[in-house]
């Protein structure tokens, strides 16, 4: 069943096209990632397929209804992780995600039973009593992605999920992921770390100045004619490269001449 759903997604801003007639639809059991470099409307198209940001054109439907951020059972059914954002940061992990459920529905029992399991599995239990305002970035990374999914979510948006992480929360993050896709739900993410998308995502989008280069499953990006590089970059990032035709790259010419300060 199809659970998301963009149509010809455009927005401007005065003149500034920043995305620009964006088509693209993700399959409940698919994770899809949407990369691209800096600036190419990445985070905007996000923002517009989570009802978080009115398109100037265009339309989005999740799970077979119109986008809408204000009605309450489409919102029980998502899960939504922006890259930065504003936390109950008095409030202890434990409080936060014991709060989280019981504002999705969950009874006592079940919130505190998942709560529990929620700071072992992403290694906060040492923290869960802490308040927030104490945590580290990638911790707090992980206190958002655990509150996002604590209600089971059939589709889940991830703005940046691993910037800040180790290896070891990554790989953590990456698993639930895909256990999640396992049992059916869509999950749509952009970021930088390219190594991660290549790995967890079953599909792939890339955008560049607003517009969807290529859009296909991993499998057939597999078979795309992109080798890796001398320096060592992974098929994603040199596929990325050769559309975004980056293949030059910048030297400082004060390092060269061996000039110092002082």
């Amino acid at each position: 069943m199809e659970a998301i759903r963009a149509e010809n997604l455009t927005r401007s801003y005065g003149g500034n096209v920043v995305v620009d007639d964006v088509s693209l639809e993700v399959q409940e059991g698919q994770i899809l990632g949407f990369v691209g470099p800096n600036g190419a409307g990445k985070t905007t198209t996000w923002s517009m397929l989570t009802g978080l940001l009115k398109p100037t054109k265009g339309r989005v439907r999740l799970l077979g209804n119109p986008v809408n951020i204000d009605d309450t059972k489409i919102k029980l059914q998502l899960g939504i992780v922006p890259d930065h954002s504003t936390l109950f940061e008095n409030l202890t992990g434990e409080e936060l995600l014991l709060s989280i459920g019981r504002i999705y529905g969950l009874n006592r029992r079940d919130a505190a039973q998942r709560t529990d399991e929620a700071l072992s599995v992403f290694e906060l239990e040492g923290a869960a009593r802490r308040p927030i305002t104490t945590y580290s970035h990638g911790m707090r990374k992980k206190i958002r992605l655990a509150a996002a999914t604590l209600h089971a979510p059939r589709v889940l948006f991830l703005d940046e999920p691993f910037e800040g992480m180790d290896a070891l929360s990554a790989r953590t993050v990456m698993s639930i992921l895909q256990q999640m896709a396992e049992h059916g739900a869509a999950i749509f993410l952009t970021s930088h770390m390219l190594d991660y998308v290549e790995r967890v995502s079953t599909h792939v989008a890339v955008i560049k100045d607003g517009k969807v280069l290529l859009s296909c499953s991993r499998e057939r990006f597999r078979e795309l004619p992109v080798a890796k590089g001398e320096d060592g970059a992974g098929r994603l990032e040199n596929l990325i490269l050769s559309l975004s035709r980056k293949e030059r790259f910048s030297r400082l010419s004060w390092i060269d001449s061996g000039t110092q300060v002082g």
